[in-house]
């Protein structure tokens, strides 16, 4: 679908503001329903503390023990932002770590927290994303950011007369030639699998070289740990930025605030805090007799603490910026960067990695924040998840770029080293035009309990549910979708000696994602690893050597939802590395001709198989 064109830069991101102040509002009266909801409220009561510890730079957890287990809190992960309150004490927090009955919070800065109280736990909403974005639309406005707002003029198809000249290749040109010829702004076309993140860091190690200021952006956490892994593999020194329950363990050593804590500077910081709470606690002790000789003494001490602490904090940013400055590349999500333009930061180059799943106004902040900027993705796959499904920030600002360009300034990748030429081949016809060629740089993974299970050498099978008595069902304050009998289906192949550590386990909808999470934790109580299972949307950007995707949809009308959201199923079908497992009604989802393309090509190049084969 193409995306609709104003008259003026100036209508466009008009409209874009006007987008992003209605997902404000729809997200708002979201969460305020929610709240008055019991069935929705999403909260934990009678908590109790347990312990307060320091973790690194001005971060902090606390350690809460709850009356029962938590796993069945589906809607509590780590990063997930939460409300702790008793009494009139409150503190906004993430969840770091969920273990049976105890949940570890992460905050920033010392608290007072009361002891021997009962907390309660609540899912908590944060305008600050929407806060960012709109600030982004009405710098990109100003006099002062014209360069900015060229490049953006640029990107969207206006002034053209003012545009640079394209950058002039050579025919047989490698990717990463045409990279580094790109000035000013440009765009990485990578459909699944074709390496996107490999010439990102190759990029990154030749302007590095060149002594240039390198950020990279993306919009979820995942995608920024793995270029921060990508890039340390290949020598680079990266610095990620933001808050350590959003990072995986690997990347935690990354951070800006662990690398302040182990730097010499760090030494006389945690004096100086010492000092600074030893001050505040004199300062505040009582005293029988308070005469003006105590006032004055209390007076200084509190003087001499506010002038430590200015020395903390003076020190403290002096340190990170040399930490920023020494890094070759610095990474991290569009909000947890912001600081830096408010800071007055300017870089050489900005890399928009998973640019798809950005939302336009997250786009503007890379924009400002760069001399020149690349924007990395694939437009065939899923745009940021809204709430409005009509809004025009369905269109991503990568696909509107890509699509308005005339081709100067796109370098396509046009060969994957993922998967097995016959995974891949229905996308390739039905989003790129045939184009992608198939180079494996090692064999698909063999699992021999793989083709025992499945009873099949084939790496792409579908296990039809037609004919049993699979259907779909919703909760009544719940539209989305469960299959009981597709996750009855999984469970049982999943007891069958699959590779947890292997495995994926994708559906389109939350609910069948959220019921079978809690299913698979009752199974296997004492597994140390659990397979992978998420909706598509979030797996988008991610592989796994095995991939089962569930549909769910079975009813009598062909009724598909998003399902016809194509590009929802093209991220589901290229995350397997060796084995694609389907699991799905042929007769709900056949009578869609894209669907029943998917079918053919299974039988054709892969293999069908009935429920019946491995339930009842």
């Amino acid at each position: 679908m193409t995306s609709y064109r104003y008259e003026t830069w100036e209508e466009e991101i008009a409209a874009i503001e006007n987008a992003v102040l209605k997902e404000r509002e729809l997200e708002r009266e979201s969460f305020q329903n929610s709240k008055k909801n019991a069935k929705l409220a999403k909260t934990i009561k009678s908590l109790s503390l347990e312990d307060q510890t320091y973790s690194s730079g001005e971060v902090w957890k606390l350690h809460l023990t709850a009356t029962h287990s938590l796993s069945e809190n589906s809607w509590m992960r780590q990063g997930t932002p939460v409300i702790l309150e008793s009494g009139e004490f409150s503190l906004v927090s993430q969840v770091y770590q969920i273990k049976d009955k105890t949940i570890i919070l992460q905050y920033k800065g010392e608290k007072d927290i009361p002891e021997d109280e009962s907390f309660t736990l609540s899912q908590w909403y944060s305008e600050s994303t929407y806060d960012a974005y709109l600030e982004a639309i009405r710098n990109l406005r100003k006099k002062e950011e014209r360069d900015a707002k060229d490049i953006s003029s640029w990107i969207l198809g206006y002034a053209q007369n003012e545009k640079p000249s394209s950058p002039k290749n050579k025919e047989e040109a490698s990717p990463l030639e045409k990279v580094l010829n790109l000035r000013d702004y440009g765009f990485i076309y990578g459909p699944p699998g074709t390496g996107k993140t490999t010439l990102l860091v190759s990029a990154v190690k030749t302007w590095s070289n060149e002594k240039k200021s390198i950020l990279a952006l993306a919009p979820t956490n995942f995608a920024c740990d793995y270029l921060v892994e990508s890039s340390a593999k290949e020598g680079l020194h990266p610095i990620r930025l933001g808050s350590s329950s959003k990072i995986r363990e690997s990347v935690q050593k990354y951070l800006l605030d662990v690398q302040l804590e182990s730097s010499l500077e760090n030494k006389q910081i945690q004096v100086w805090r010492r000092e600074w709470r030893d001050l505040k606690k004199k300062a505040g002790a009582w005293k029988r007799n308070f005469g003006a000789e105590e006032r004055e003494e209390r007076k200084q001490l509190h003087s001499e603490a506010k002038s430590l602490l200015k020395s903390i904090d003076t020190l403290q940013k002096n340190t990170k910026e040399k930490i920023l400055r020494d890094a070759d590349l610095i990474v991290s999500t569009f909000l947890g960067a912001w600081h830096l333009y408010e800071e007055g930061k300017k870089f050489d180059y900005v890399i928009v990695d998973e640019a798809t799943q950005a939302w336009e106004s997250a786009c503007y902040m890379a924009i400002l924040l760069g001399k020149t900027v690349l924007f990395a993705g694939d437009p065939k796959q899923l745009p940021p998840t809204l709430s409005d499904e009509n809004s025009i920030l369905s269109h991503s600002f990568l696909e509107k770029g890509i699509e308005r360009d005339d081709g100067t300034r796109t370098v396509f990748l046009d060969t994957q080293y993922r998967m097995p030429e016959e995974i891949v081949r229905f996308s390739n016809q039905e989003f790129y035009e045939s184009k992608l060629k198939t180079k494996s740089e090692k064999s698909p993974f063999l699992d021999p309990e793989v083709e025992t299970i499945f009873q099949s050498d084939k790496k792409l099978i579908w296990i039809d549910t037609a004919g049993s008595d699979a259907e779909e069902e919703s909760n009544d304050e719940d539209e989305s979708l469960y299959n009981k009998t597709e996750i009855d289906l999984i469970l049982s192949l999943l007891k069958s000696n699959l590779d947890f550590s292997k495995t994926a386990i994708l559906s389109p909808y939350r609910k069948q994602v959220e019921v079978l999470e809690a299913q698979v934790r009752k199974e296997f109580p004492d597994a140390e690893i659990l397979p992978i299972i998420q909706t598509i949307d979030s797996f988008q950007g991610r592989e796994s050597e095995t991939v089962i995707l569930s549909f769910v949809r079975t009813n009598d009308e062909g009724e598909l939802g998003f399902l016809k959201d194509y590009r929802r199923l093209n991220v589901g079908l290229t995350r397997a590395k060796s084995n694609l497992i389907l699991i799905g009604n042929s007769v709900t989802l056949t009578g869609d001709k894209t669907y029943r393309r998917l079918y053919d090509l299974v039988e054709a190049a892969g293999e069908h198989k009935s429920i019946f084969e491995f339930l009842y």
